[in-house]
């Protein structure tokens, strides 16, 4: 089971997939690319690890997906 999770001015909207779905693993990589047209940023956390990585793909093997919107400077 995999999970994105979008935050914004909303709050933490979840988006979960199974990799045995072949619907919602079709779902989950059309928000990704929504989001990454968007301008978001994904980083990727797998296992019990803190750290996550910066990705540009969605990868239905992922433990969690984080999405965040990037800062504004000025």
């Amino acid at each position: 089971m995999g999970v994105m999770r979008i935050l914004d001015s909303s709050g933490d909207a979840k988006v979960v997939w199974d990799v045995r779905d072949d619907e919602a693993l079709t779902r989950a990589a059309k928000i990704f690319d929504g989001l990454v047209a968007e301008g978001e940023i994904a980083y990727e956390r797998n296992g019990p690890q803190t750290v996550a990585s910066r990705v540009n793909a969605f990868n239905p093997d992922a433990d969690e997906i984080i999405w965040v919107r990037p800062l504004q400077g000025g």
